[in-house]
């Protein structure tokens, strides 16, 4: 039962992850949905949807299903093949999955003829996408946003979104679109009268007429020919005209450009004779009523102006209705709106947390230097200590090395061993005050490795300390010969002389027996565990016999 659940856990979180048969199949179609789209259409439509094992296979089948579908001119006004990509790259996926999905999301709206959702779509799939590399689609979203911008008369917008549609499109080498939509941008400057801006674009069109077909071209002439009839002469509208209704198929011609140059230079006839060729839209087309208002009124026909004239403020009256009822052409200002609030919500977020981190920085800090002092200060009291305990044991020293310099001088009947171990531990402690006098680190080191060596060898320092005590202290010595101890046992006793304590003796001999031999010295001495501390005994024997 202890490893079954997380056995459990770790089996279903792999089960999630764990594609269907048709995962290579569905993210295969990325490779040719643009070049063939009926292909892509059939292999979606062989798929049985209820075989796709998870949220992300079924939003990548709903999103490519849609795309097939939109590609192969299959117009779709409901969700519910687009619906499953939505509601999962609202939250997961990558930048372009997001880009598509609200794009074609879009473009739903827009079969619908909803507009202001239209745009907001647009406009969410632009910035949800915006690290995308799916530069077409990018595109498309531009092209179809100065669509709807078109449609509401504004000019400046649909300048704007043709011209970044334009760069997408010439970043693809795909030149017809490119020149389209230089075109579409010319035509909204030609609406605010900026001259000047039209003739760049056009001068920009007439590099790639050799690389475009001839719906691209004839876009581009007509273009050319309403923004020049004004200025030109008859002889060169005509020309103009001519080439152009040369080359451009009936069902490509703007019959309304041709009607207008017509018009521009005085032919009447052939102005109406050209409108009559348009029929796309006739009935709705603002344009259509403006130049045959024009064409009545030029040739003296006023009743049928003013009816022309009628119908197109009705149309006009109809689409600023419209404008006023919709929200649309400010949808983008709106996000954009809500989008800095939110950025600036962040921004402050993120500097409240950066004040905050700050002010948690300076505590620590404040803490660490807090810290530092009580250490410091904590320090300068141990070495004021170590000082004060070096210099008490500078002077037992100094005193030691005083009572040997007496002993060797007295030379009252010491053994040779006992000379030889009192000369070397002064030797020793000589070497220890010259360091310390003359401040020489190398004498102080050379002493010191010497001691190491001497307390490495355990029994000859026991055995020097002995001899050393029995010529600085001879009755402590006795005494403790009369008391029956062994030699040993009175080496052991030296070093609780010399002030070590029974944990530190234990640790110097490294003798399990450590605790017999102590209860054997005791009862030699007299003394039992709960009378007093060996140590203590013995310090205050060796002071008590040399008095």
């Amino acid at each position: 039962m202890k490893y079954l659940l997380p056995i459990l856990l770790a089996f279903c979180l792999f089960s999630c992850q764990r594609h269907s048969d048709n995962w290579e199949k569905i993210c295969d179609i990325e490779n040719y949905i643009e070049s063939r789209p009926d292909s892509a259409l059939a292999v979606l439509e062989s798929i049985d949807v209820e075989t796709l094992s998870s949220d992300e296979e079924r939003a990548k089948y709903a999103l490519y299903m849609s795309m097939a579908l939109d590609k192969n001119y299959i117009d779709k006004t409901d969700f519910e093949v687009l619906q499953p990509a939505v509601d999962y790259y609202e939250k997961y996926g990558s930048a372009t999955d997001k880009l598509r999905t609200f794009y074609y999301q879009g473009r739903i709206f827009y079969n619908k003829g909803e507009t202001e959702e239209t745009m907001e779509c647009l406009v969410k799939s632009m910035h949800l996408g915006k690290d995308s590399e799916d530069i077409l689609v990018k595109a498309r979203n531009y092209y179809l946003q100065s669509t709807l911008y078109i449609q509401y008369y504004n000019w400046t917008k649909t300048i704007e979104s043709s011209l970044a549609a334009a760069e997408c499109y010439k970043a693809l080498e795909k030149y017809d679109n490119y020149v389209r939509m230089l075109c579409r941008a010319a035509e909204g400057y030609m609406f605010l009268q900026d001259d000047e801006s039209v003739e760049k674009l056009l001068y920009e069109c007439a590099k790639y007429l050799n690389e475009i077909n001839n719906r691209s071209k004839a876009h581009y002439y007509a273009i050319r020919l309403t923004h020049n009839c004004e200025e030109s002469s008859e002889e060169d509208v005509y020309a103009a005209i001519s080439e152009y209704l040369g080359f451009a198929s009936s069902e490509n011609i703007d019959w309304i450009a041709v009607s207008r140059a017509y018009l521009a230079i005085g032919d009447i006839s052939s102005s109406k004779n050209a409108l009559r060729n348009y029929t796309k839209g006739r009935q709705d087309d603002a344009r259509y009523y403006a130049i045959s208002t024009k064409i009545y009124e030029a040739e003296g026909s006023y009743k049928d102006a003013l009816m022309a004239y009628e119908h197109f403020n009705s149309i006009t009256d109809s689409l600023d209705f419209i404008i006023l009822a919709q929200d649309t052409q400010f949808v983008e200002e709106r996000h954009l709106l809500e989008l800095a609030t939110v950025q600036e919500e962040e921004r402050r977020k993120q500097a409240v947390s950066i004040f905050i981190i700050v002010v948690a920085i300076l505590i620590i800090i404040a803490l660490w230097i807090n810290s530092r002092l009580r250490i410091s200060k904590m320090e300068k009291i141990i070495i004021q200590k170590e000082a004060e305990t070096y210099k008490l044991k500078y002077t037992e020293m100094e005193e030691e090395r005083d009572n040997l310099n007496a002993l060797l001088a007295k030379n009252d009947g010491l053994s040779p061993e006992a000379l030889n171990a009192v000369a070397k531990r002064l030797e020793l402690l000589n070497k220890f005050f010259t360091a310390y006098i003359t401040d020489n680190s190398d004498i102080d080191r050379k002493a010191s490795k010497e001691m190491e060596d001497l307390l490495n060898d355990k029994n000859n320092f026991m055995n020097s300390t002995r001899l050393a005590y029995a010529g600085s202290h001879p009755k402590f010595i006795k005494y403790l010969e009369e008391k029956g101890l062994t030699e040993w046992e009175i080496n052991y006793c030296c070093l609780y002389a010399l002030g070590l304590k029974g944990k530190e003796v234990g640790a110097y001999i490294k003798m399990r027996s450590h605790y017999n031999n102590s209860s054997e010295v005791r009862e030699k001495l007299g003394i039992t565990e709960h009378d007093t501390n060996l140590g203590i005994y013995i310090r205050k024997l060796v002071k008590s016999l040399s008095e």
